[in-house]
C-alpha cells in the first residue's frame, strides 16, 4: 500500500520534507561538521598522546556511522522517502539541485577516501571498537600519502560546498522569506 504522501490522487503538495528526511538531513550536516572539526583539530596535539588518539578514533567511528546514514539517505531517496518534489524551472533551481548533488557525489566520495585512508596501508577501519577489515593488502606509504591528501582537500571542498548551501537557506529565510529553508525545520506548534 502507497504511503498518503505518494498517492496518484491529487492533493495539497507538501510544504515540508518527511520527518526522517529532516532527521537524516540534519544527523549527516551535524556528523559532517563533527567529522571535519576532529579531523582538523588533532593536527594541534602531539602524535602518540592519548586525546590525539581518541579523536581519532572518534572520527573514524563516526565515520562509520556517517556512512550507514549516508546510504540510509540514498535509499530513501531512491524509494521516494523524500516525499517531495518542486519544479526546476529557473536558473537557481537547477544551481540549486546541482548543488545538492554534488553535495552527495562529494560526501560520498569524502567518505570512500576514508575507509581507503585506513585500508591502503591494510590496516582495519575500527568503529567502536570493532574492526572493519582491509580488502587490500598494504599499498605502501606513497599511495597512503596521496590518498590522505584528497581525503584532506575534499573534506574542505565539502565544507566549503556546504557552508554556500547554509548561506543560501539563510538568505531564502532572510531575504526572500519564501518558506525554503522552513522545509527542512521542525514543525512548530
Amino acid at each position: 500500500m502507497a504511503r498518503p504522501s505518494m498517492s496518484l490522487t491529487p492533493g495539497p503538495s507538501p510544504v515540508r520534507y518527511s520527518v526522517e528526511t529532516r532527521w537524516l538531513h540534519w544527523l549527516t550536516a551535524v556528523m559532517v561538521l563533527v567529522q571535519f572539526g576532529l579531523g582538523e583539530g588533532w593536527g594541534f596535539l602531539p602524535r602518540g598522546t592519548p586525546p590525539r588518539l581518541w579523536m581519532i578514533a572518534a572520527h573514524t567511528s563516526i565515520g562509520v556511522l556517517l556512512a550507514a546514514t549516508f546510504l540510509t539517505r540514498i535509499v530513501w531517496a531512491v524509494t521516494g522517502g523524500r516525499a517531495i518534489r518542486f519544479p526546476v524551472i529557473t536558473p537557481l533551481d537547477h544551481l540549486a539541485r546541482l548543488v545538492h548533488w554534488l553535495l552527495y557525489v562529494m560526501l560520498g566520495t569524502e567518505i570512500g577516501l576514508g575507509y581507503m585512508l585506513r585500508w591502503s596501508r591494510g590496516r582495519p577501519v575500527m568503529a567502536f571498537g570493532v574492526p572493519i577489515n582491509s580488502p587490500f593488502a598494504d599499498m605502501g606509504v606513497a599511495v597512503q600519502r596521496v590518498v590522505g591528501q584528497c581525503h584532506h582537500w575534499l573534506a574542505w571542498g565539502l565544507i566549503v560546498v556546504a557552508g554556500f548551501h547554509a548561506l543560501a537557506a539563510i538568505y531564502h529565510a532572510v531575504i526572500c522569506r519564501d518558506g525554503v529553508l522552513q522545509r527542512m525545520l521542525p514543525q512548530r506548534g
